[in-house]
């Protein structure tokens, strides 16, 4: 017979044993009677409390209402599909299943209802094509199940964790104080790991003294080893690629340096670069970072590379040169994706966020950044956090980049000197003129 279907057994019920070889007298034998009859009755009733084995093996379980997961996993690959797969078993019929699954930044889980037959043992799977719905790379991904049964039970199972690489390559890693680099097997060694490990270690710290945000207890970097690779990933995982790629809300940075010849010249510009974006998500709180204009998040970026980049100074002093400099309200949204433009807009990002630094010190990068991070405008922002307009600000920038004539710095340089002296003749002529009216 089925499963489902009902299984026939023998039920057996034995009786008391009377003893019938001794006669007995009548008062004897009523007190005898009665034991042989209450004897009946108990024996009845516990028929009828104790569960009859005759039942379907499936249907038995209603009052124990046990489900038990055999197995569950998931297994990728990278940028096409995710298969999860169920095992799991019941003494009740196990009718429906759903899955839920969500991507370190996704704002909710994604469910879906599992078709099942219904059956004590199941086995399911479902495949998410990840071409048609992407999910953020190098980010972890939480899944769980909920078991239905005919019974009316309900389980749902314990949440389990996988990390979405991109497992394309196999990855060498290195770890210290909560940050971890990794890198493609075979384009580089522990001395190129180790370089990385310490320029992202020595960003992290510099770039918190300013900001005073929380210290990141996680923090990866993942270093492609060509512009190629990165570009590849990033669009097969739906995301456009510049010259390295932050995801602060998964806590990592992504960037392409190629294991040859000055590999550490392109570390120092590219990871605390990287980096300062994570930091500052953290110092805004993620639901703030959103307010942070770019000319704010990207200069910082900018001007904390430990290693400057020539193309930068050379653009903005040909801009400044020609007065071809972009007005400063323009670099408040996402830069242009004209490269040139773009060029420009960082250059000049990171020109005024070091301009800031100097005339307002660490304390006014941080009162920017509280300011934006409670909703301020982008001029706004400004005004409260500096005392001074956005134009004004632009202003002043602006006349710190123009060139001065040998003359004029030398006059800055001994300004205070010539004000003292001056100051001292405004103090002496009137002595000298009281002393001649003697």
């Amino acid at each position: 017979m089925s499963d489902t279907q009902g299984i026939s057994s023998h039920c057996l019920f034995v009786p008391a044993h009377i003893d019938t070889v001794h006669p007995v007298d009548e008062m004897t034998r009523l007190p005898t009677l009665l034991q042989i009859m209450g004897l009946g009755l108990v024996l009845a009733l516990g028929a009828l409390l104790v569960p009859s084995p005759c039942v379907n093996d499936c249907q038995a379980a209603v009052a124990d209402e046990r489900v038990t997961v055999v197995e569950s996993r998931a297994s990728y690959n990278f940028a096409q599909q995710i298969t999860f797969t169920l095992q799991a078993s019941s003494e009740a019929e196990i009718t429906q299943v759903y899955l839920f699954f969500q991507a370190t930044g996704d704002e909710r889980a994604r469910s879906l209802s599992i078709a099942v037959e219904p059956s004590c043992d199941i086995d399911v799977s479902y495949i998410h094509e990840l071409r048609h719905s992407p999910l953020p790379p190098f980010g972890t991904v939480t899944f769980w199940w909920q078991i239905d049964t005919a019974a009316g039970d309900s389980l749902t199972t314990e949440a389990q964790q996988f990390q979405y690489m991109d497992n394309r390559f196999r990855w060498e890693q290195l770890s210290a104080d909560g940050i971890t680099v990794h890198w493609i097997e075979g384009q580089g060694g522990p001395a190129f790991g180790q370089a990385a490990l310490d320029i992202a270690r020595t960003s992290a710290e510099e770039i918190n003294a300013e900001l005073r945000g929380p210290k990141p207890t996680i923090l990866d970097v993942y270093i492609y080893d060509s512009q190629h690779n990165l570009s590849a990933a990033m669009a097969l995982t739906g995301r456009e690629w510049v010259s390295g790629q932050a995801h602060p809300e998964l806590g990592v940075a992504v960037v392409a340096i190629p294991f040859t010849e000055g590999y550490t010249s392109r570390m120092m510009r590219y990871i605390p670069h990287e980096i300062t974006h994570l930091l500052v998500y953290r110092a805004v709180s993620p639901s703030a970072y959103r307010y942070v204009p770019e000319w704010l998040n990207e200069g910082l970026a900018t001007a904390n590379e430990r290693l400057p980049t020539p193309e930068y100074a050379m653009a903005l002093e040909e801009a400044s040169a020609q007065e071809q400099l972009l007005p400063v309200e323009e670099l408040c949204v996402p830069f242009s994706p004209n490269s040139r433009t773009a060029l420009l807009a960082y250059a000049q990002s990171g020109s005024l966020v070091r301009f800031i630094r100097e005339r307002y010190g660490a304390q006014g990068i941080r009162s920017l950044l509280e300011i934006y991070a409670n909703g301020a405008s982008c001029a706004g922002g400004v005004q409260k956090a500096l005392d001074i307009s956005f134009s004004g600000l632009e202003t002043a920038w602006r006349a710190s980049l123009e060139p001065q004539a040998p003359w004029r710095a030398w006059v800055k340089q001994i300004g205070i000197w010539v004000g003292l002296w001056l100051l001292s003749l405004l103090v002496a002529v009137p002595m000298l003129g009281g002393l001649r009216r003697r």
